[in-house]
Order: C-alpha cells, then sequence, then structure tokens
C-alpha cells in the first residue's frame, strides 16, 4: 500500500510546475497585443519558469532566483513573481522579494483569470505577514552635513534623499562606506538584527593631500586685489618719422637750390649783359636758374610741413607686445647735376 503522505510532496511540485504552466498560456493568449510578449519570449519564459520552480521546491532557492528572474523578465505571471519573492525571503533578500510579493497581491486579476493565480496572491499574502516584520531599518547621517557625499551599503548607492532617513534594509552585516570630494573616505561594518532599528554616523576629515580643483575660465580676466583687472589697452606713441622725412625733403631742396643758384650765377658772369659766347651757355644757365628756383620751392615748402609734423606729432598706435620690432627705414637724399638739368634723387635704407 502506497503512503500518500510520501507522493504528496512530488505530486505537488508537479501540479504547481503544471500551474505556472497553465497559467503562462492563458496570460500568453491574453497578452498578444504587448509587443514584449513575442511567441519566443513566453515559451521560453515557461520552460525557465517550470525550472525555477522545480528547484525552489527542491530547496535550491540561490539557482532558483536566477531561472524565475530571467524568465519574469521575459513574461510576466504572478506565478513566477510570487517564487520569485518566495525564494528572496528564503536566503535573505528581504527587501527586494517583499517587494515582489507586494507587487503580486496588488496586481488586479480579472474575473475570469486562472485559479493558480489566486493561489500565488495567497501565497505571497502569507509569506509577506511573516518576512515584512523581520526587515530592519538603518539611519546614516555624515558629518560634515556639507559634504557632498556618495554613500554606499554593501556596494548599493543609497540616494541623497535617504541621508539622515530611515532606510529599509535586509538583517544580516553590512559594509557602509562614503565618499567626498576634498575628504578621506570613510567606512564602518554595521550588524542589523531581524527587525531592528540602528543609527550611524560617518565623520569625513579633511584629506590634506587632496588637490583643489579650480575651475578654468579662459575668457574671464584676471582678477586682482582690487576687482578684476583687464587687459591695458595699447599705448598710443608720436611717431615724427614722416617730418623727419619731409624735412629731409625741404633741406634736400634747400641744398639744390643752393648749388644751382650759385652754378647760374656762374654762368651768367660768363655771358656779360646776357650774351653768352655760344647758345648752349646761355640755355644752361637759364635751366640752373630754374632748378634753383624748383629746389628753393620744394625746399622752403618741405622744411615749412615737416616743421609743422614734428610741432604737432602724429599718433600711430604702438606694436604688440609680442611684435618683433624692426629697425626703421631711414630715407636718403641726394641731388644729381647734369649738362642741362639738376635734379634730387632718394632712397631708402
Amino acid at each position: 500500500m502506497t503512503h500518500p503522505a510520501r507522493i504528496a510532496p512530488r505530486f505537488r511540485s508537479q501540479r504547481y510546475a503544471l500551474g505556472v504552466l497553465c497559467a503562462s498560456l492563458v496570460v500568453s493568449v491574453a497578452s498578444k497585443s504587448r509587443a514584449e510578449d513575442a511567441p519566443e519570449n513566453v515559451a521560453a519564459a515557461r520552460t525557465l519558469g517550470i525550472q525555477g520552480v522545480q528547484l525552489a521546491d527542491a530547496g535550491k532557492c540561490p539557482e532558483a532566483i536566477e531561472k524565475l528572474q530571467r524568465a519574469e523578465s521575459l513574461h510576466h505571471a504572478p506565478t513566477i513573481l510570487d517564487r520569485l519573492g518566495e525564494c528572496q525571503v528564503a536566503v535573505g533578500e528581504l527587501v527586494e522579494g517583499t517587494e515582489n510579493l507586494n507587487a503580486v497581491v496588488r496586481e488586479p486579476l480579472a474575473a475570469n483569470a486562472p485559479k493558480v493565480f489566486h493561489d500565488a496572491q495567497d501565497r505571497a499574502q502569507k509569506v509577506l505577514a511573516s518576512a515584512t516584520p523581520k526587515i530592519a531599518h538603518l539611519v546614516i547621517r555624515i558629518t560634515p552635513a556639507e559634504a557632498k557625499a556618495s554613500v554606499a551599503v554593501g556596494g548599493k548607492a543609497v540616494p541623497d534623499a535617504l541621508i539622515g532617513s530611515e532606510r529599509p534594509t535586509d538583517p544580516g552585516t553590512h559594509e557602509v562606506t562614503a565618499t567626498a570630494a576634498g575628504y578621506k573616505p570613510a567606512s564602518t561594518t554595521v550588524t542589523l538584527a531581524e527587525g531592528g532599528h540602528q543609527d550611524i554616523t560617518l565623520l569625513l576629515e579633511r584629506d590634506p593631500n587632496a588637490v583643489a580643483v579650480v575651475p578654468t575660465t579662459p575668457t574671464t580676466p584676471t582678477t586682482g586685489a582690487g576687482g578684476p583687472v583687464t587687459p591695458p589697452e595699447p599705448a598710443s606713441a608720436h611717431s615724427n618719422t614722416p617730418a623727419y622725412i619731409v624735412l629731409g625733403i625741404g633741406g634736400a631742396g634747400l641744398v639744390v637750390g643752393g648749388i644751382t643758384g650759385a652754378l647760374a650765377f656762374g654762368k651768367a658772369s660768363d655771358c656779360p649783359n646776357k650774351v653768352c659766347k655760344t647758345q648752349s651757355d646761355l640755355d644752361s644757365a637759364k635751366s640752373m636758374a630754374t632748378v634753383s628756383t624748383i629746389g628753393f620751392g620744394v625746399g622752403i615748402v618741405g622744411v615749412a610741413v615737416g616743421t609743422i609734423l614734428l610741432l604737432t606729432g602724429s599718433k600711430s598706435e604702438a606694436p604688440p607686445a609680442q611684435a618683433v620690432a624692426h629697425p626703421a627705414r631711414k630715407l636718403a637724399v641726394q641731388p644729381w647735376f647734369g649738362v642741362n638739368a639738376a635734379g634730387l634723387m632718394g632712397s631708402f635704407e
């Protein structure tokens, strides 16, 4: 005679696995409008879900969690999420497990939902009733408060909104760390009892070796003791070069006028009463006189204009500091004389 008590667990596991299979089929038919519920995803989720339930029934929750999480990510079913939450609670992941169980309990079911879905909600409610009071609560405080610290518990980041407030935490031993720019890292180990409440403070000490980060603002003027220092305006300088050039031309004109005038007088002395021995002597004397007159005219005008420029001066922008200085070019003026003419010849050196 077969003992019913000895075969009941096996039948119960098979029955639940078949329930998961049936529920997945029902959900897949009812949810074909959802893009993520592709037939391939539903079929894979069904296979993973059955494997996960079988592992959970065998007491292998760590292995079951991996299968059930993958199944739930492919296709949601209350039967899968319920067993996932149960296994997470069993391995000590109370916070995440109870949140999954809460999702199962709060999920609205259609009037024609399969019985295994309602059974999953009942199972989730029973596990919640016993697991929720075991969740511990940890308060983390940071000193100094102005330090912009990044806090983590067991490697999981803690939002700034939870600093100084109760954070639901799994019972057990956890490492709490805090880091902030300009401070030495701080850490401590805390052991939380089931349903316990603990308040800890992490003290951040200034790091003397921390390098202050100075923001670079290339467009901002340098700030001095008396306020912002703006770059100096290019200095204006008086340039007398034009005046000297004009004066040089005027002086050369006077020299040419004087020399040609002297030559003209010499020629005139050879022609008493304006009667020369030859016509060429007469023409030469007249040319010298004309050049002398022009030379004196240019000289007088040049000296006058050069003197005015020298007195008034002309402004020109000073060259930038980084510009390469070049020596000023000089004007050299020399008179020239011909048989019947004379003039000025100039060049820059």
